[in-house]
């Protein structure tokens, strides 16, 4: 794909990673001057019935609008500079976020102290606030999903899921439109999400567990569950954990929609309660 210019404007110059539904290149926008880079994902509907394609190309242009909207309101969320169709598949065009992803920053620099990780929430928590505003759940936070911008250490959500659940489009036996997938990391994703019925507090119990994970060196599916309960068994003498932290994030990976936060803003008053 490397030679070719995408709507006789992009130039693929590498690829950045690949899925089920397709896959991200970083690219050249040949038309500005600064040849500017951009991220490029392309993406596959999975099935070709041309029934399906029409409603998938519907909801495609719904999904970039609000990919616009949600880039152009808030730094922390990449902007959406075009979306296009061509050969049967779907394309976004996106801002390329220069920095590493907390996953490589864990790997580099080792585990992260209580302090770092409550700083690294109290940031993303009025993203998360901004986007359930808006009615969206992301349904993929994780480890791999949010970086750390490279210019100020800001951090930025990448890879909302709603784009890909309308890759999943089929039709059902009674002619009508359903998605055949479920959106979301096994481990890092919540029970009502795993039958696909996310809630906001879903993505609550994601960043939970991303901080588990930056303070723990550990994934969710590395830890012992509670039989009666179903409480995440995380807590170790040998991770130095602030309790107050602590206790905030065993609120946010509590089984039951229920027993979390009500909402982003109500953790992050939790947080800053903590730093006070």
């Amino acid at each position: 794909m490397s030679a070719q210019l995408l709507e006789n404007r992009y130039q693929i110059l590498k690829e950045l990673g690949q899925g089920g539904f397709g896959e991200t290149f970083l690219a050249e926008d040949r038309h500005m001057p600064s040849h500017r880079r951009c991220v490029i994902k392309q993406l596959k509907p999975v099935t070709n019935d041309p029934a399906v394609y029409q409603v998938v190309k519907e909801r495609f242009q719904r999904e970039a609008v609000i990919l616009e909207r949600m880039g152009e309101g808030n730094r922390q969320i990449p902007s959406l500079y075009a979306y296009f169709t061509e050969g049967g598949q779907f394309y976004l065009v996106q801002e390329w976020i220069e920095g590493e992803t907390l996953s490589q920053r864990t790997e580099r620099t080792g585990l992260w102290s209580s302090t770092e990780v409550t700083k690294l929430l109290v940031g993303l928590l009025p993203v998360l606030d901004f986007i359930h505003d808006q009615g969206i759940v992301h349904r993929d936070i994780k480890p791999d999903n949010i970086i750390l911008r490279q210019q100020d250490q800001s951090s930025v959500l990448i890879d909302f899921g709603a784009v890909k659940e309308t890759m999943g489009t089929m039709m059902n036996t009674a002619g009508q439109t359903t998605s055949s997938i479920v959106i979301g990391t096994p481990g890092f994703m919540p029970s009502e999400q795993a039958i696909g019925r996310p809630v906001f507090s879903s993505d609550l119990y994601s960043l939970g567990l991303t901080a588990v994970y930056l303070l723990t060196g550990k994934l969710p599916n590395e830890f012992h569950s509670d039989p009666a309960t179903g409480k995440i068994l995380w807590r170790s003498p040998n991770v130095n954990v602030d309790n107050h932290l602590a206790n905030v994030l065993d609120q946010a990976i509590c089984t039951h929609p229920r027993d979390r936060f009500s909402n982003a803003g109500a953790m992050l008053r939790a947080l800053q309660a903590v730093i006070n």
